[in-house]
């Protein structure tokens, strides 16, 4: 699998994590941007949360995989609310536990 198709799995989370770290392992954090992060991936990821067919870790661990990757680019004009969001997202001992703080995340990505 090449990095675009590795990075699109990604930020769709269309696998179990540990297929999508697999994936990524052969590439390095340093790279050209290569897929695009919108608040629409984002929110698809909580309503899933939401609607218990994804559990707190599994979200954590996906934004665990995202945060800080220089071939991700953020949603132009919405970088600043989408960093915000992986951020928040992968770090719950910060945070909050993720059933009391997505209610504010999904209210910022709208």
């Amino acid at each position: 699998m090449n990095r675009h198709a590795a990075l699109l799995s990604l930020i769709h989370f269309d696998a179990p994590i540990s297929d999508l770290e697999t994936r990524l392992q052969s590439f390095g954090w340093d790279s050209d941007e290569v897929v695009t992060l919108t608040r629409r991936h984002i929110t698809d990821v909580l309503e899933r949360f939401a609607d218990a067919r994804i559990d707190a870790a599994a979200v954590e661990a996906w934004a665990n995989l995202i945060e800080c990757r220089e071939d991700i680019r953020l949603e132009p004009g919405q970088d600043k609310i989408v960093r915000a969001a992986i951020h928040d997202l992968a770090n719950p001992e910060l945070q909050g536990k993720l059933q009391d703080i997505a209610p504010r995340i999904l209210s910022s990505l709208s």
